[in-house]
């Protein structure tokens, strides 16, 4: 019996149909591929004419079209710095504005009598070589902000006159000039220590410009810029914030005298290997002269020239030069530390009034030399001064009487009254480089240490130390935190803060104060302190001869330090004579001559003029 039911053959036609039908879709498929590349390559050509058509035709419309959304310029717009001026609005310091010129080699390639007329104009107006201009064109044709270091910190003169030109001539084009400015230091170098100086990253470097520099920073702005669809420039501006400008206590006229003074002294008197000088108000702490020996141009503060000579700068190394410039820097009145002598000793009477140790009618007996533990110190009269009261142990600077004082003050109270005077500490003062000094501890004043520490010798001060504990003793005890700036002003002009004086401390009672004012008073009328005398006022203070270390070498640091007028200062000065340039440099005369010279000219300037009843010769 048969199985075939028929289906075989039905299925096998029904395979074959299906791939005929495959065969032809495949056929249709390739004819419709090729079809459409056909058409596509067509269109492709057909564009491809279109856009040279329409580049030939309208390229520079649509050019400018696309500069339009092309950013031109992203400048950073510079700040004017702070001025710095003396309490008399004397400019010590100011940012004078300049231009760079900024050059557009884009622009100029788009018409050639444009490149050449401001090419040439550039080139004559100045005195660049037209190569290089052309050059850059070349190299940078897409740049729209090209600097050249010839053409930086133009004058507003130069410019001016070349806008001129601009203005005559329309094919100069593709030229701006962006503002900067640089820091000018109109009375070269008056007050250079304390002023300071603007580093290479345009920071302030020593002094106010360093202390003050984010009051004298203002913020830079910008300016954004682009082409619109006619190529017109068009420029979003975000304006600068000038700084504030900050005003001093120092007058400027008597800072020049007192370096003039101490120039003088250096070339033509003595001579020293350091002299320095300050002056303070001691009803307020503030500064009004500060200086040294060691000066430089504050426009030029790397030239070693003023300090030096050719040959001597010719020989320092590299690391030498550093040191030196270093040191012609840094301000001696504040960062050094030195001995200071016999004019500490109103500091030590000061202390035993206060603590009722001692008054007017107390006694002391000097025969020039005094045992202290296992050694003898010697008074500087070493004869001996005799039977001597208060009032006289000042005048004559006598040692044994201040190390008979200091014994009754004892190692507590004398370190005590040392804090309270501001020593071993920082003052505060307004001004980068501040030291301290070194004082003894309460466990190091031994004998010997408590002896030659109540006359000023084996701890060490520094000039600003001095200066504001003395105003503090001789105006009633107010210890005035010192300061050199005054108020602080915004780029208008507007006071946007005051500087108030700060009283940190009392130091003494005013009657302590009352009866050393009268002391130094004498010491200067009839005591070792007369050549500081000025005709016509009234002075007080004292004098001071420090023996330097190593005592082999014989070499002293001689002072003074005083008050006008001598009953009410308002003037205080210090002046230091370091190793007078003599072969016996143990005489304080270099001070006080020196200090008397100073004050006969700098003191109408600070309002004291001189009395027909005032002692001085």
């Amino acid at each position: 019996m048969s199985t075939y039911n028929g289906r075989t053959p039905y299925y096998g036609r029904r395979r074959r149909r299906k791939r005929a039908r495959t065969k032809i879709f495949t056929r249709r498929m390739r004819i419709t591929l090729f079809v459409l590349f056909v058409l596509f390559l067509i269109a492709f050509s057909a564009l491809m004419v279109k856009i040279y058509q329409i580049n030939k035709k309208d390229g520079d419309r649509y050019r400018k079209a696309a500069l339009s959304q092309q950013s031109y310029t992203n400048a950073v717009l510079n700040y004017q710095r702070g001025a710095i001026r003396d309490r008399n609005n004397t400019v010590l310091a100011v940012s004078i504005r300049k231009y760079n010129l900024v050059l557009e080699p884009r622009t100029l390639l788009t018409n050639e009598d444009k490149r050449t007329a401001t090419v040439a104009a550039i080139a004559e107006s100045f005195d660049i070589d037209i190569k290089k201009i052309q050059s850059v064109i070349d190299e940078k044709p897409n740049s729209m902000y090209e600097h050249f270091d010839e053409l930086k910190e133009l004058t507003t003169e130069q410019v001016e006159s070349f806008r001129k030109k601009m203005d005559e001539n329309k094919n100069i084009a593709g030229v701006w000039f962006e503002e900067t400015y640089t820091r000018n230091y109109p009375l070269g170098s008056v007050a250079c220590n304390l002023v300071g100086f603007m580093s290479s990253e345009n920071q302030g470097t020593y002094g106010v410009e360093e202390n003050y520099n984010e009051e004298l920073c203002g913020t830079t702005g910008r300016e954004y810029g682009y082409f619109d669809n006619n190529m017109n420039l068009q420029r979003t501006i975000k304006e600068a914030k000038d700084g504030n400008s900050v005003v001093l206590t120092i007058d400027a006229n008597v800072q020049r005298i007192v370096e003039q003074q101490i120039s003088n002294f250096q070339k033509k008197g003595v001579g020293a290997s350091r002299v320095a000088v300050m002056m303070m108000n001691p009803q307020n702490g503030e500064v009004l002269a500060m200086a040294s020996d060691s000066t430089f141009d504050l426009n030029n503060p790397r030239d070693l020239s003023g300090m030096y000579t050719e040959a001597q700068i010719a020989a320092m190394s590299d690391d030498e030069k550093k040191e030196k410039l270093m040191e012609m820097w840094s301000n001696f009145c504040i960062g050094s530390a030195y001995e200071p002598g016999s004019t500490y000793k109103p500091f030590t009477i000061a202390a035993a009034l206060d603590e009722n140790l001692v008054n007017g009618k107390s006694t002391f007996n000097c025969t020039g030399v005094r045992r202290v533990a296992d050694r003898e110190i010697h008074c500087s009269n070493r004869s001996g001064h005799g039977m001597l009261d208060l009032r006289h142990s000042l005048m004559e600077s006598c040692n044994s009487a201040l190390m008979e004082i200091g014994l009754r003050l004892g190692s507590g109270r004398f370190s005590n009254y040392n804090r309270i005077y501001g020593f071993g500490q920082r003052t505060g003062i307004d001004l980068p480089g501040e030291t301290s000094g070194q004082l003894h501890t309460q466990e190091q004043l031994n004998p010997v240490e408590l002896a030659t520490s109540s006359f000023g010798q084996t701890q060490t001060m520094t000039m600003v130390q001095m200066l504001s504990g003395f105003c503090s003793l001789v105006n009633g005890g107010s210890y005035y935190q010192p300061h050199v700036v005054k108020e602080i002003q915004n780029s208008d002009g507007d006071v946007v803060e005051t500087i108030d004086p700060v009283i940190v401390r009392k130091t003494i009672s005013e009657d302590t104060s009352r009866k050393l004012r009268s002391y130094l008073k004498s010491t200067v009328e009839e005591g070792t302190a007369t050549p500081a005398k000025v005709k016509g006022y009234s002075i007080g203070g004292k004098t001071g001869t420090a023996e330097k270390r190593p005592v082999s070498a014989k070499n002293y640091l001689v002072s003074f330090i005083g008050c006008v007028p001598a009953d009410n200062p308002e003037v205080a000065i210090y002046v230091i004579v370091d190793e007078p340039r003599v072969s016996d440099q143990a005489h304080s005369t270099y001070a006080t001559e020196f200090a008397s010279r100073i004050l006969k000219k700098v003191l109408p300037f600070l309002g004291q003029y001189a009395s027909e009843g005032a002692d001085g010769e």
